[in-house]
């Protein structure tokens, strides 16, 4: 259904590498051809894709047309917020033999999450310890989530491509939503996931 994938397409998602740093770029046709502006605020920022070209991004991830085409309108004047918030809390779990640069596409993941629409808290930490990735987020429905996928998969799959392993995802939504955030979860792989409804709506 609309704004959700498969684990089989998050799978192929994994093998995905050279994916750049969200900022902000456009396109327009010239006499000449396509021109591309792209405006940045850090020394190092690398711009997104102009929407079609993310859309393409997403889509050779494994990702539906309709839900590629979710991520990238929630970008827009359309984006949502929805009636209740949604909490989750998921870790993950670094391989002894991960590769090194996990660890640089799990910080450009959660800039992407920092940065995406309806993201109230995002609260990401790496614990040496215990090698796992603990984060705690509250979004404000659908759109949000929609928005997250667009700016974070590509980074979370090349984290799982480095040896990274979702353990578990637990989520407090609006009991309305339910099934949407099931089935939307379950396509990120965790091997424990709890979605369960808010009674405090």
């Amino acid at each position: 259904s609309e704004g959700n994938f498969s684990s089989a397409q998050l799978h192929r998602a994994s093998t995905m590498v050279q994916i750049h740093e969200v900022a902000e770029s456009t396109k327009e046709a010239t006499d000449e051809g396509a021109k591309v502006t792209t405006v940045s605020e850090g020394a190092d920022a690398t711009a997104a894709p102009p929407a079609e070209d993310k859309k393409s991004l997403l889509m050779s991830l494994g990702l539906p047309e309709e839900v590629a085409d979710a991520a990238i309108a929630s970008d827009g004047d359309g984006f949502k917020d929805g009636a209740s918030r949604v909490s989750m809390f998921y870790s993950l779990k670094v391989n002894d033999d991960a590769k090194a640069e996990w660890k640089d596409h799990y910080l450009n993941y959660t800039k992407g999450a920092k940065a995406s629409k309806g993201h109230v808290n995002v609260s990401h930490s790496y614990n040496e310890e215990t090698r796992e990735v603990i984060c705690i987020e509250t979004i404000t429905g659908k759109d949000a989530m929609s928005n997250h996928i667009g700016n974070c998969l590509p980074h979370y799959a090349q984290m799982l491509g480095c040896g990274v392993v979702m353990k578990e995802i637990i989520c407090v939504c609006d009991p309305a939503e339910m099934d949407w955030f099931k089935a939307s979860l379950a396509a990120w792989q965790p091997e424990r996931m709890v979605c369960t409804p808010d009674h405090c709506p």
